[in-house]
């Protein structure tokens, strides 16, 4: 049987002990601060609502990946090849932050469907409405609201658009009369002109953007064994980013070269071209 004087020096002990764990706890950062974090993502079986930190509770997407990272987090992708393809960054660049120590990395899931490489696309339907605005005896021209700015860049890009399983010619601007295959962006609509399908006959594609695209205001950043199947540029990265590393990335059918301003490279010095006034880029593989 318990004295009183036995209880009171248990009390007394219990507290003790709560306020040690409550300053320890104030004294010390969460064990979870300095943790490596790693993301995965399954087009197959992932969800953008689940956490992403188990292998069987990955995100279904790479940009809301991108929008969970912090300084060290790995994303790593399942690849399924060209079968199910993960759409890429397209117009929009967002900012990935890491640090020299802690850099972000985004590469395949080596552990996982180790034949298959991990896709991205940008390939898009346009479900119109076309709006047909010229017609003559060589072509017809239609246009249809696509509200991001497409960005092309170079010489005239062969299957920037396709009309069933026609491939148009992209040009930054609109073409001059004898460019009868063609498309391009202006004004928030894309415009088709062509003198062999009708887009209300056969559905319309557009490469939309980039395979991924960085802000300026990206940092530390490891890029790794990728492949783009269809995309404007593979890699763009606005200028003012720092610290972007590239390797093992394969680009099929990807209209203009890698836009990477100098500088945002560490260690790599290739001939300079410029692309607009504000960006002497790094040329990259087409």
């Amino acid at each position: 049987m318990l004295t009183r004087r036995t209880l009171l020096r248990l009390v007394v002990a219990a507290v003790a002990v709560l306020v040690v764990s409550l300053v320890a706890d104030r004294a010390l950062p969460p064990a979870s601060a300095g943790a490596p974090h790693t993301l995965y993502v399954d087009s197959r079986i992932g969800d953008d609502g689940l956490p992403g930190t188990l292998p069987d509770q990955p995100l279904a997407s790479l940009s809301e990946a991108l929008r969970r990272v912090r300084p060290g987090t790995q994303i790593l992708m399942a690849g399924y090849g060209d079968q199910l393809p993960y759409l890429g960054t397209g117009v929009h660049c967002p900012t990935v932050q890491g640090t020299a120590e802690r850099p972000v990395v985004i590469r395949r899931n080596v552990y996982t469907n180790i034949l298959r490489p991990v896709v991205l696309t940008t390939a898009t339907p346009v479900t119109g409405p076309w709006t047909l605005r010229e017609t003559t005896s060589e072509y017809r021209t239609w246009s249809a609201p696509w509200p991001d700015r497409i960005r092309l860049a170079g010489d005239p890009d062969y299957g920037f658009v396709k009309i069933g399983a026609i491939a148009l010619t992209g040009y930054a601007k609109p073409p001059r009369d004898y460019a009868h295959e063609a498309a391009w962006w202006s004004g928030g609509r894309l415009y088709l002109r062509s003198g062999r399908a009708s887009p209300h006959d056969y559905g319309v594609t557009v490469k939309n953007g980039d395979a991924l695209c960085l802000s300026g205001r990206s940092r530390h950043v490891q890029i790794d064994d990728l492949m783009v199947v269809g995309a404007v540029h593979a890699i763009r990265v606005e200028p003012g980013a720092q610290d972007i590393r590239v390797d093992h990335f394969v680009r099929h059918n990807v209209l203009d070269k890698d836009l990477i301003p100098v500088g945002a490279l560490p260690g790599f010095s290739p001939p300079i071209s410029r692309f607009g006034p504000d960006c002497p880029c790094l040329v990259g593989q087409r």
